[in-house]
């Protein structure tokens, strides 16, 4: 009987010391959050508010832009896009699209076919071209690098000596109108800036989901909030220890989309990744590696968000399955001391996002465990008001149509955010399983 009782009051003493270290994480992560919302809406409104009292004294148009703007089977939303991104506030003769698509995309009517025409209806703007990818393997990288080719062969024909800015949108991306001119005011003012990123928003189909007024409104809030907690203050943080010398103990990441390059710093990181599927995260990676600073731009580029329960836990498996196949492609030869580093940072970004539920009710547990029932109560209302912040901090610094879009979600995204891990579950079940997880989410 000593003994059970000796294990078992030693389980207890475990399980009270785990639910005090969540307790302290929980608490530890809100306070760090806070401050990063903070830091993140103030530097945003300022730099939009500065943007807009120089902005009329300059002709935009020093840079020459290549959108890029991969797309496999984008037939329903790709016209809309084009619209959209001809209607920048940049001059139409100093900036061009090109739609990368798939040569093995198959259907009666192909997304490349759906371009051609769109085109040819609506010949004034912006020029458009279909850069096609040829190859055995289908992945986003391989045609982001069939697209700089094209980019590389116009530099050597017609625009040899300017400064190029070669930009990623998604298929469904909507950017504010000034993004353009504000990238070409940052290369006056800080001509060795070479890689930016822009805050993102997943509100673009804003009406259908506010329509819902449930939890596919509310994640696509908590994914714009995100931005302001985490992913803007982590580019700025980086931005500020490059520029003093220092090194990083994080590599910040690029979204995929929003995403800004000099020419000649991305031919010096070898292109466009190869070697995964989320060429995002291991471009702003190989940045940062090279002590290339990424700069984050206040204006919002847009994009929708799932419309339907299980399109979202396919988008969120999707992500996380992203981060899980960098392992897939490293094999401990291949590891160098430079790619470690990343590696192992966003190994642990990606288990908080499948720990999260566990991690809070551990806890709400310890929360109890000092104060009772009103622990708990007091801990679920912090994450309220936590979340909440979030969302007040994208209401107030993004667009008027991006601000009232987030008003009915209120209250509903901190289960927004405990959703968002059985994508992650979902991820890495079936990787474990060895089925598929990184396939295209349709729209």
């Amino acid at each position: 009987m000593s003994r059970a009782r000796g294990r078992g009051s030693r389980a207890t003493g475990v399980l009270a010391l785990a639910e005090r270290a969540a307790l302290v994480t929980v608490l530890g992560g809100t306070a760090a959050g806070v401050r990063n919302i903070v830091r993140s809406a103030r530097w945003k409104h300022q730099a939009r508010r500065g943007f807009a009292a120089v902005r009329a004294d300059r002709e935009p148009g020093t840079a020459y832009v290549f959108l890029l703007v991969p797309a496999l089977r984008e037939q329903r939303v790709i016209e809309g896009t084009l619209a959209h991104l001809r209607k920048l506030d940049y001059p139409a003769d100093r900036f061009e699209i090109l739609v990368a698509v798939d040569g093995k995309e198959n259907g009666e009517r192909s997304t490349a076919q759906v371009v051609e025409e769109y085109a040819k209806r609506h010949p004034d703007g912006a020029p458009i071209t279909v850069v096609t990818h040829t190859g055995p393997e289908q992945r986003r990288s391989l045609q982001l690098n069939a697209a700089l080719g094209h980019v590389q062969e116009q530099v050597r024909e017609r625009l040899a000596g300017q400064r190029i800015l070669v930009g990623v949108y998604d298929a469904d991306s909507r950017p504010e109108a000034p993004t353009l001119a504000y990238l070409d005011d940052q290369l006056r003012r800080r001509p060795q800036a070479s890689a930016f990123q822009q805050t993102v928003t997943y509100l673009a189909n804003g009406e259908a989901l506010a329509r819902s007024r449930g939890l596919l409104h509310a994640n696509a809030v908590y994914q714009g909030a995100w931005n302001h907690i985490f992913e803007v203050p982590r580019l700025l943080a980086c931005r500020d220890r490059i520029a003093a010398g220092r090194s990083l103990p994080f590599p910040p990441y690029c979204m995929g989309h929003g995403e800004f390059f000099d020419l000649r710093t991305l031919e010096a990181v070898g292109g466009f990744p190869r070697t995964g599927p989320c060429d995002g995260i291991q471009i702003g990676f190989a940045l940062s590696r090279a002590g290339i600073a990424i700069h984050p731009v206040p204006f919002d580029d847009a994009c929708q968000s799932p419309t339907s329960h299980t399109g979202l836990i396919r988008q969120h498996t999707f992500w996380y399955s992203g981060n899980l196949q960098f392992f897939r492609w490293y094999r401990p030869s291949s590891l160098a001391p430079d790619t470690v580093l990343p590696l192992l940072t966003h190994t642990a970004l990606a288990g908080r996002w499948l720990c999260r539920p566990a991690v809070f009710a551990l806890a709400a547990a310890g929360a109890h465990r000092m104060a009772g029932w009103r622990g708990p109560v007091a801990l679920t209302g912090l994450m309220y008001g936590y979340y909440e912040l979030g969302a007040q901090a994208l209401r107030l610094t993004s667009p008027p149509a991006t601000g009232a879009a987030t008003r009915s979600a209120r209250g509903l995204v901190p289960l927004a955010v405990a959703f968002k891990s059985l994508g992650a579950g979902n991820a890495v079940a079936r990787m474990l399983l060895r089925k598929s997880t990184f396939n295209k989410v349709e729209r």
